[in-house]
């Protein structure tokens, strides 16, 4: 009879503890969403303002239309679930993400303009989702070995995925939505072991010769900060915010910060830097090259912030650390006897950059001089340059415009000897996307 007692007690209590175990909840599920009265900041109305969205316009308009159809052709894949975006490498998918986010933004921020992209905005609206849930569904996460992901820059495609669809989260089924967590955390648990490189050692020792580490390290933060965002009760939360802090610092960290014992984000740089990235002088070498457009890259560390201020959450001093030594290293430092950003003989900004050791991509880029230049106005590190970063973004706006209205498509480019990068077009467009939000969430 004891027996028999103490056997219903057993059952009763495992059917109790079975009862009160909950299933863990998907991870699309868990996700926090901007919220949408975010979405209702004013937009602010002065020209120069009207002349970036005009860009921005003009980029929709080639992504919704000649690079849809001409250049990617997905008009032919309609009957197809999932566009099948012709391999797994950069030139395939870095794209999309860039197109994917820019897209995304203007539709959210409530600026997207039909009668300049000539696609209507629910039309660029199905187009962004499609965007979103294949490139998604293409990454290993979601489809094993025969897709994208685990690659040298495959957190950078990945992190500009999940931010696009964080912003069109409402729009998303929630297939697509489970899809864009897998990769999204399977790109961000990389890092979590991850030994973060530097250009130069501790004792100056360069370690990897014509090659800084800054971009790589500031392109990798954005999946551990999209992360983060997205899912900020992930038990890998703290992982991730400990290799995301080091990959963010260290980006554009140089030789003399390992000495560093002001606080960064409640740190020591001293007790976190391995390295260093930039040269004391605030200038980066990569492509074996002092090279200006690889000192614009701090832009990837910068634009975590404004992310975060989407996510209502404050900004990371390490997300904007040593971006006036880059900056003044871009405009005050003199190199033969000129300053990397030119003004004219009158003092006036120009949009014409020097580069003192040559360029090897093209001699037609602005879209990153100008997103530096924006930064540099919006995190005051101009303070005492003349002419002044927004003088210089102006001029490169004049000068951006003229590029893009040689054409009726909405392309930037008009041949590939002015931008020899394949994603020159989709490049050019996530940089006007990501100015003007940082513009529009600062202002």
């Amino acid at each position: 009879m004891k027996k028999n007692i103490f056997l219903l007690l057993m059952l009763a209590t495992t059917i109790g503890t079975t009862q009160a175990v909950q299933p863990e909840r998907p991870l699309c599920e868990r996700v926090k969403p901007i919220q949408e009265k975010m979405w209702e900041k004013p937009h602010p109305t002065d020209q120069f303002s009207q002349d970036i969205r005009y860009l921005l316009m003009r980029s929709c308009q080639y992504l919704t239309g000649a690079w849809w159809t001409d250049k990617k052709h997905f008009d032919k894949q309609e009957a197809q679930d999932y566009l099948d975006f012709g391999g797994t490498i950069e030139k395939y998918i870095r794209p999309i993400g860039h197109a994917g986010f820019t897209l995304a933004f203007a539709l959210k921020s409530g600026i997207y303009d039909e009668t300049i992209t000539k696609t209507t905005a629910e039309e660029a609206k199905r187009k962004t989702v499609r965007l979103i849930s294949s490139m998604a569904h293409r990454h290993m996460a979601n489809s094993g070995k025969e897709g994208w992901g685990n690659l040298w820059q495959s957190a950078l495609w990945a992190a500009q995925g999940a931010e696009a669809a964080w912003i069109m989260w409402d729009e998303l089924d929630a297939k697509t939505r489970q899809e864009v967590c897998n990769m999204l955390v399977f790109e961000a648990d990389r890092f979590i072991d991850y030994e973060v490189p530097y250009y130069q050692d501790a004792t100056g020792k360069i370690l990897f010769p014509g090659d800084t580490k800054a971009e790589e390290n500031a392109w990798n933060s954005n999946i551990t900060t999209i992360a983060m965002l997205m899912l900020p009760d992930h038990p890998h939360y703290n992982l991730w915010e400990a290799k995301n802090y080091e990959l963010q610092l260290s980006a554009y960290a140089a030789p003399d910060d390992r000495q560093m014992t002001r606080k960064i984000d409640g740190r020591r740089p001293c007790d976190i830097l391995k390295g260093s990235n930039i040269n004391m002088d605030g200038t980066v070498v990569n492509h074996r090259i002092t090279h200006p457009d690889y000192m614009t890259a701090i832009m990837h560390n910068t634009t975590n912030g404004w992310l975060h201020i989407l996510a209502r959450q404050p900004e990371l001093e390490a997300s904007s650390f040593n971006g006036e030594r880059v900056y003044k290293a871009l405009t005050v430092n003199k190199y033969n006897g000129k300053t990397m950003f030119l003004a004219d003989e009158q003092g006036h900004a120009t949009s014409q950059v020097y580069f003192p050791e040559g360029n090897d991509w093209g001699n037609s880029r602005q879209a990153n001089y100008w997103l530096m230049d924006m930064m540099a106005h919006l995190y005051g590190w101009d303070n005492g340059v003349t002419p002044s970063a927004l003088d210089f973004a102006k001029a490169r706006t004049a000068t951006m415009i003229q590029m893009i209205n040689r054409g009726n498509t909405g392309a930037y480019y008009q041949t590939p000897q002015e931008d020899r990068f394949d994603t020159r077009e989709e490049w050019f467009g996530w940089h006007i996307a990501f100015g003007y939000m940082g513009w529009w969430l600062k202002n």
